[in-house]
């Protein structure tokens, strides 16, 4: 058998000292189902500099080469050029190999990675048949590292395991590539409680995850469920039956059973199967598979029980009504201690005040009333405005901010940009930067679809003129509107978003100062789009640079995923960065992205009122 062999900053040649004859855990072939010829795939763009300033993000592939076998269409040795190409073209900074196993390979193929600066945890202590490593010398240093036997004695599936740590940011992160048993589920469940065992184990720091290799599961199995929920790990390619990444030999894939995955500490900003052949010719029967990740732009979550509600006609607001700096939490049921709405100070730390502050003036047990919570006069704290077509001949009343999350006793009326019809739906926002939020008018049946601005003057009260350009004006109903900063100017800018509108494109108009606005191509050509009505949009600065940026989640698609696109200097949304933190597939979920810490990031607050007793979870912006 071969020595054990690691070389944290280069390459040492192997020793040969006992050949013993080996017996693989090959890939079994299954039917194969009829799919599109896979077309040669290309290297995984490049992060953008506004992710690579907000993490540094590094690429991470898993490959099971295919050890050398009488029957195949080309030997090991015809496809190692190719093998290598593979790495050569998608420049991973980690990858691991599965049936790293022939001599004369392994030999060769270390030499190549070491001219391309590579370094290596290579071990054969177990069964002569490694599961390597390899890391960019430029990007990570090894720390530590091991290999486990995934089962009882006697079991040749093993795991191999680094702690690599980055030069660029100083985290380490906890590595991991294992080949479980291709012909017997008993025998992976074995592999999979041994695989989640030894990480617990090993992992003693409690480090990031990231966990790879030929699994031989397919989806949904009892061995990948067991290994998820042990490891709270989630797969970067989807979880899903058609990331087909083993394919016999042919251009058509017929299973998935190739995983690539991290904690939710982790995040990525991409994955793919990588479905390259050169000149007809594949590398392997697996397709490589490659993510890149980031550390998580969120931090884990904090439970908050306080004015918690598993009713669904609970609405929650954050706003800052005390003028600390931290968004304060204002819950309000209609059916709840006659419709006051009740105010919980934001502690600074994900918690809220045990006891509310009650406001018993602006009171509504109409399902129809609206409340919005903003800065009207100016003096740092949100006040309440209140909304209801039914009463006050449709006018808004807005209640002043006093202290300790208080609100006036008596309303200032708002007699301009009024509305006694349920379907007029109003925002408040600073869209001229003099500090007031100004309120916006706007239904699809009236004055052209046009948004009505009237700029916020003084006491609560606002200008009768109204400002009502065409641009960013909708007739369609539904149209969602969002006012946001996303340049940075110190001025809410109008984003329009409908799915049947604009090919799903939100689009973004920037604040002008006057109430006017202006048409953003470079905004609204970029970031995610939807053509769903399932779709949310949100924008919310979570990364502190003073631009909002967009957030996009959809519960039916990408396991419920949240994906955040920076807004950057140069007018655009850069990503998406995948978080993994709080994510749902249940429509009944709501997400809020508003500083609760004070700052000056927006966290991520989830709610869903059939679920932890309607308590919500914060999870702060890192």
């Amino acid at each position: 058998m071969k020595k054990t062999i690691f070389s944290p900053h280069g390459l040492t040649r192997t020793v040969l000292a006992l050949t013993v004859a080996l017996s693989f855990s090959a890939c079994k072939q299954e039917t194969l189902n009829p799919a599109n010829s896979s077309a040669k795939a290309s290297a995984l763009k490049a992060p953008s500099l506004a992710l690579q300033a907000n993490g540094n993000p590094f690429k991470v592939l898993s490959f099971n080469i295919r050890h050398n076998a009488d029957g195949d269409p080309q030997s090991l040795d015809e496809r190692k050029g190719n093998i290598r190409q593979i790495i050569v073209d998608n420049t991973p900074d980690v990858f691991g190999l599965q049936e790293f196993s022939d001599n004369f390979f392994e030999d060769w193929f270390r030499a190549q990675m070491a001219d391309l600066d590579y370094g290596e945890y290579y071990d054969t202590s177990i069964t002569g048949s490694p599961k390597t490593i390899f890391f960019k010398n430029s990007r990570f240093t090894l720390q530590r590292s091991g290999t486990a036997r995934l089962g009882a004695a006697g079991t040749t599936n093993t795991a191999t395991w680094v702690v690599l740590k980055d030069k660029i940011t100083a985290n380490s992160y906890f590595i991991s590539n294992s080949h479980w048993q291709y012909d017997s589920q008993p025998k992976r469940i074995e592999n999979s409680n041994a695989l989640a065992e030894m990480v617990k184990q090993e992992n003693t720091d409690k480090l990031p995850i990231i966990v790879f290799g030929d699994l031989n599961a397919k989806p949904g199995t009892t061995e990948i469920k067991s290994l998820q929920s042990a490891l709270g790990v989630v797969d970067a390619l989807g979880d899903r039956d058609g990331d087909l990444t083993f394919h016999g030999w042919d251009a058509t894939g017929n299973s998935k059973i190739d995983w690539i995955m991290s904690d939710r500490s982790m995040a990525f900003t991409s994955s793919k199967v990588i479905t390259t052949s050169y000149n007809g010719k594949w590398p392997s029967d697996h397709w490589p598979v490659v993510a890149t990740y980031m550390p998580s732009i969120f931090g884990g979550a904090h439970v908050d029980d306080h004015g918690k509600s598993g009713s669904s006609n609970t609405s929650f607001y954050f706003a800052d009504v005390n003028g600390d700096g931290k968004k304060d939490k204002i819950y309000w049921n209609r059916t709840y201690d006659s419709g006051k709405p009740q105010v919980f100070l934001s502690n600074g730390d994900g918690t809220f005040a045990t006891n509310a502050v009650v406001h018993s003036a602006s009171a509504s047990t109409l399902s129809t009333s609206r409340y919005h919570f903003a800065d009207i006069d100016g003096d740092g704290k949100a006040d309440l405005i209140l909304w209801d077509p039914t009463l006050n001949a449709g006018h808004t009343r807005v209640y002043l901010a006093t202290t300790a999350g208080n609100f006036s006793a008596s309303a200032v009326d708002n007699p301009e940009g009024t509305s006694a019809g349920k379907t007029t739906v109003y925002h408040f926002a600073d869209v001229n930067g003099d500090g007031k939020a100004d309120k916006i008018y706007w239904n699809s049946t009236y004055d052209s679809g046009k948004t009505r601005v009237y700029l916020a003057t003084s006491g609560g009260s606002f200008s009768p003129s109204v400002v009502h350009g065409a641009a960013g004006a909708s007739t369609t109903a539904g149209t969602t509107f969002h006012y946001a900063d996303v340049n940075g100017d110190g001025k809410a800018d109008k984003i329009l978003w409908h799915p049947s509108l604009n090919s799903g494109k939100t689009m973004v108009y920037l604040a002008n100062g006057d109430g006017n606005f202006t048409a953003s191509t470079s905004f609204s050509n970029s970031g995610a789009t939807s053509v769903s009505a399932s779709t949310t949009f949100y924008f919310a600065d979570v990364n502190g640079d003073g631009r909002a940026d967009k957030i996009y989640w959809r519960p039916d698609l990408y396991l419920g995923k949240i994906k955040v696109y920076l807004a950057s200097t140069s007018n655009t949304f850069d990503g998406p960065i995948y978080s993994l933190r709080g994510t749902s597939q249940s429509a009944n979920t709501y997400f809020y992205f508003t500083d609760i810490t004070g700052d000056g990031k927006a966290d991520q607050v989830r709610w869903n009122y059939g679920e932890n007793d309607g308590a919500l979870k914060n999870y702060f912006a890192k």
